[in-house]
């Protein structure tokens, strides 16, 4: 019934040319995914010569890194972002060289595999996802090895399976950081207006000045009417200096919103 629905919302609104492009996808994409699911259960099964490939994997080049999570075992840690948006985050990302990273939203994992690989290599790090979250979150307990893989020798990942909104997880963030601040923060968790207010309103204060405050999925999301990050970035995008990364603005979804603070 959901796939119905939104089939007539498609031929309503956008016309039969992206009905039949989408039409098409639809099966190669059903085949894609029971891949990514025979692979994700091999990999559960017995994780260790995932997590050996993920240890030696080793690139300072922002699109390598991308492409090698993308790829990774039929797409068990894609990242879940259009490549050129992302690439150019990480150019910044990179450029900025940050200690100190949170990340809301780790979901499969792959924005926060790329974080790790081209953060400076005695960089904190850490990741909130919310257990069985609504907007892609969740991630199972026995991926919590494969994703500890993602670190480099000397820096330090903190997985907090909890909720970004509670009070207790703001304090365990700060006891993390242990009274250093925040060089770059990565919003992609909660996309309710309500939701992604919250996490900015919550950690933003814990960015420093210079650092760098970025939401995932600042774009119209027409599909997706849950989704109301643009909300909240056009009311407060102008009270600092900001950076839009939209790679096609009629492509319905994804954008990256950056504040310089």
């Amino acid at each position: 019934m959901n796939l119905l629905r939104k089939s007539i919302f498609v031929l309503k609104n956008y016309g039969i040319k992206t009905f039949v492009k989408k039409a098409f996808r639809f099966p190669i994409n059903k085949i894609e995914l029971l891949k990514q699911k025979k692979t994700e259960e091999k990999v559960r099964k017995d994780p260790q010569k995932a997590i050996q490939i993920l240890k030696s994997f080793s690139s300072n080049n922002p699109e390598e890194v991308f492409d090698f999570s993308w790829h990774f075992y039929y797409g068990l840690i894609r990242p879940m972002q259009i490549k050129e948006e992302f690439i150019e985050l990480l150019k910044i990302f990179q450029t900025l060289n940050p200690k100190y990273i949170l990340e809301i939203g780790t979901a499969n994992g792959g924005s926060l595999f790329c974080f790790c690989k081209l953060a400076r290599g005695d960089a904190k790090i850490i990741s909130i996802d919310l257990p069985e979250g609504p907007f892609g979150g969740g991630y199972p307990e026995w991926k919590i090895p494969i994703y500890q893989a993602f670190k480099k020798k000397n820096q330090k990942l903190y997985l907090l399976r909890m909720d970004s909104h509670k009070k207790e997880t703001l304090e365990k963030v700060k006891e993390i950081l242990n009274g250093e601040e925040l060089d770059f923060l990565f919003i992609d968790g909660d996309h309710s207006y309500e939701g992604v207010k919250k996490d900015f309103e919550m950690y933003s204060p814990l960015v420093k000045k210079g650092g760098i405050i970025a939401f995932h999925d600042i774009a119209e999301h027409p599909l997706e009417t849950e989704c109301e990050v643009k909300r909240l970035w056009d009311e407060i995008k102008n009270s600092f200096n900001f950076k839009e990364i939209i790679d096609n603005i009629s492509q319905k979804w994804a954008g990256i919103g950056i504040l310089f603070k």
